[in-house]
């Protein structure tokens, strides 16, 4: 049982962080802060037209609309992965939590694995593989058993 845990229930676009409490009663959920990135869609983020590339096979001046690098919405998830990862950081870093849960579907868990330094690394007390962005907070504890939190069904 940790005394200053916090948990992190994250997707590409809403993170929700929230502190294990306890009082007289035992131990409760309360949220600390909630983040939301830049939900647009690809076409309005990148509303500029794509630039413009010459394909010149014999001579012949053709232009051609060259496609974004990368796709504007799933930078934009990157950009707020990269925020949470760095709100937690520093948090931790001002003793604001001991220990963290992060609770995030496939592709945003290893994007926060990659981008955690390592004190926050070494805080990791426990991680769950789903999307639970949209459950509330309520509802969270069941999903808690086997991890640090100490909830039981």
């Amino acid at each position: 049982m940790h005394k200053n845990q916090w948990i992190l229930v994250a997707d590409g676009g809403r993170a929700h962080v929230v502190a294990v409490t306890f009082d007289a009663e035992g131990r409760h959920l309360e949220t600390v802060t909630e983040m939301q990135a830049d939900n647009r869609s690809s076409r309005e983020i990148a509303s500029d037209k794509p630039g413009r590339g010459f394909n010149n096979p014999g001579g012949n001046q053709q232009r051609h609309a060259m496609p974004p690098s990368t796709d504007p919405h799933e930078h934009a998830q990157m950009e707020f992965v990269d925020d949470v990862v760095n709100y937690l950081t520093d948090k931790r870093k001002h003793g604001k939590f001991d220990n963290l849960i992060v609770i995030a579907p496939p592709k945003v868990m290893g994007e926060v694995r990659n981008k955690m330094p390592k004190p926050l690394a070494e805080a990791l007390d426990g991680e769950i593989v789903k999307d639970l962005t949209k459950i509330p907070l309520d509802d969270l504890p069941k999903h808690l058993s086997g991890t640090g939190a100490g909830f039981n069904p």
